[in-house]
């Protein structure tokens, strides 16, 4: 069956879910004429066993004279930039990502959560003498930048830029390819420096495969990619956890007596919410979904959203449960290529719930003020979440954020995080 799928229009960010539940009833692999042409897989099972089988459906992009083509990876259309080991396939993924593993690991970053606190912290005390803030501009778009930013090693003060940037190039607002192709030069800059001592770029510069150093052109895709996955996805998923524990206060009043619920909170808006709306792969050998045979050369668009609201899986999907078990949604991908930093985005994501409740308990959302992304071609976010609460005090710290031994990250000024 040939259906008008467009991810890339603003049609289908209005009904999505609508969309999204027809096809899974009629044609879960349904062909579409746009964008070259194209399967769109919506069921949970077929989208897992393609997520699963990285021999029958590649990731990876060829580097034609030191240019990616433009017929694979893991988008529809292409980016115009590789994005690391997100666009690779064994057994180079499986070496890059080997490096960078331990970065991103459940201890590592439960290391790294008084950290993320501090920056947490530092973001509310921004406006919380006001009583007014936008959950987006304010919150949701800072915090990602910032931790990532500190992760890699690259100087606080420019988190505005790259949260800038990095924020409206996920919606194609015009203009923003060419700033991210100039972001793209201040982080071969910062490669060619070194980053600061202590983050993941100055790991980099001094990590080994097979005996030999990695290339600097490799680095700066690599940063580029967990920049890429660390900001406006996690940006998105703030804003939509957000909008939900202002809006069910039934929930808001269940975390504030239990915030041992705030974990299974996360996961479940993280499901709901659909930040990454659809991942693409290409078909390397003949595989059958759903009655549909797919042959090699055949580009699927695997709905994430689709498969984490398929009520064969997940009873009453539209609703969100905040101790719905078991929840194992596919937000963050599955298999060889599930998303490195979801562990990082969990962790931050239950730090802030944490902190916003416990300072802005009174929180609310001036809701026909939120502005959602015109189209959600890669992330189903927001734009604007005007927000109003009753004024509190700041924090004030030292001179400077201790250095915690036992973190990879190193410490900073809260002068360098300039408003």
């Amino acid at each position: 069956m040939t259906a008008p799928f467009d991810h890339h229009s603003e049609e289908f960010a209005r009904n999505w879910r609508a969309t999204c539940a027809e096809l899974r009833a009629r044609c879960p692999v349904a062909h579409t004429d746009r964008h070259g042409g194209y399967f769109v897989v919506t069921r949970y099972d077929d989208v897992l066993a393609v997520l699963r089988d990285s021999r029958s459906a590649s990731s990876g992009r060829a580097m034609e004279a030191g240019r990616p083509s433009m017929d694979e990876g893991v988008t529809i259309p292409p980016n115009p930039f590789r994005m690391g080991i997100m666009e690779m396939d064994p057994p180079d993924c499986t070496m890059y990502r080997r490096v960078l593993n331990p970065w991103f690991s459940r201890g590592a970053v439960e290391a790294m959560a008084p950290r993320i606190r501090e920056l947490v912290t530092w973001c509310i005390d921004r406006f919380v003498e006001s009583g007014r803030c936008d959950l987006v501009d304010d919150l949701a778009n800072p915090l990602p930048a910032l931790v990532t930013l500190d992760l890699l090693g690259i100087p606080l003060e420019r988190w505005r830029r790259y949260g800038r940037v990095m924020h409206e190039a996920v919606y194609r607002k015009r203009g923003s390819a060419d700033e991210v192709r100039a972001l793209l030069g201040d982080v071969r800059d910062v490669v060619a420096a070194g980053g600061d001592p202590g983050g993941l770029i100055d790991h980099l510069r001094h990590a080994e495969v097979g005996g030999q150093p990695l290339p600097e052109p490799l680095i700066v895709e690599l940063v580029f990619m967990i920049l890429n996955g660390g900001t406006d996805t996690t940006t998105a998923l703030i804003a939509h956890l957000m909008l939900h524990l202002v809006t069910c206060g039934d929930d808001r009043q269940r975390l504030l007596a239990h915030p041992e619920l705030i974990r299974g909170t996360v996961q479940e808006l993280i499901r709901v919410s659909a930040p990454a709306t659809g991942v693409a792969r290409t078909v390397t050998a003949p595989m059958t979904l759903s009655g549909v045979t797919l042959q090699p050369g055949d580009r699927v668009l695997l709905a994430l959203g689709s498969a984490n609201a398929d009520e064969t899986r997940f009873p009453e999907a539209n609703r969100v449960v905040i101790d719905r078990e078991p929840n194992q949604h596919l937000a963050f991908g599955s298999g060889l290529h599930r998303c490195l930093g979801a562990e990082l985005a969990t962790v931050e994501m239950e730090i802030l719930v944490e902190e916003v409740l416990r300072r802005l308990p009174d929180l609310t959302v001036d809701e026909p003020a939120v502005v959602s992304y015109p189209s959600i071609p890669l992330v189903n976010g927001f734009s604007a979440m005007p927000a109003a609460f009753i004024p509190g005090p700041r924090v004030r710290y030292s001179a400077s954020f201790p250095r915690r031994k036992s973190s990879r990250w190193r410490a900073a000024s809260p002068s360098m995080l300039s408003s």
